[in-house]
């Protein structure tokens, strides 16, 4: 089966090539007439959480394990069952074959976690990126005027950052990274007016 996963289904991250949860549903949908997921708690406490995903395809049943715990997701502690439900299906459409070749995005490295987690919460049902609000992109606009950045400026380092042209095609997480890296600037020159 053909894994043609669309560009808004990869995450780039450390130089390496993730499909999201999304991708794989997709996938599983086009493919199948008939489709069923069904999930099962585990575990659950306050720190830690493991879900169980059965994948009904035309093809068979696919089980895959999700696991999620406060110390190791620290960005979505509040949501570990809800993280924890989603890598579990995760694994059990790449089992179903839907994605074979790639490790799930949702199932990255502790050292990655961060970001994927970032992902996560910036994301659809289908695993596709929220567009930016209108709020991200003003406070983009307000924050470059406020360190004297041309239009021409802010969409060189747009696209630098998000390989996209222009403010409208970026999605929640790539606004939430130039909003931090437009804001880390300002500090760093507020530092050097005062010292001066």
């Amino acid at each position: 089966m053909p894994n043609t996963f669309r560009n808004e289904e990869l995450v780039k991250v450390q130089g390496k090539t993730y499909p999201v949860v999304g991708g794989r549903l997709r996938l599983a949908h086009d493919e199948n007439k008939s489709l069923s997921i069904e999930t099962n708690v585990i575990q659950y406490n306050e720190e830690n959480t493991v879900v169980q995903a059965s994948v009904k395809t035309e093809k068979g049943i696919y089980n895959g394990l999700g696991n999620a715990s406060v110390k190791r997701d620290k960005v979505l502690s509040n949501a570990i069952l809800e993280l924890a439900e989603t890598r579990a299906i995760a694994r059990a459409l790449r089992f179903a074959g839907y994605g074979v070749e790639y490790t799930g995005f949702e199932e990255v490295g502790e050292s990655k976690n961060s970001e994927a987690e970032d992902h996560v919460l910036h994301t659809d049902e289908y695993g596709k990126s929220e567009a930016a609000t209108k709020a991200q992109i003003n406070t983009i606009f307000l924050a470059a005027k406020n360190l004297n950045i041309s239009k021409d400026e802010l969409r060189e380092l747009i696209y630098n950052e998000t390989g996209k042209s222009f403010s409208k095609d970026l999605s929640k997480m790539d606004a939430s990274r130039i909003i931090t890296m437009l804001k880390e600037k300002e500090t760093e020159e507020n530092k050097g007016t005062k010292l001066m």
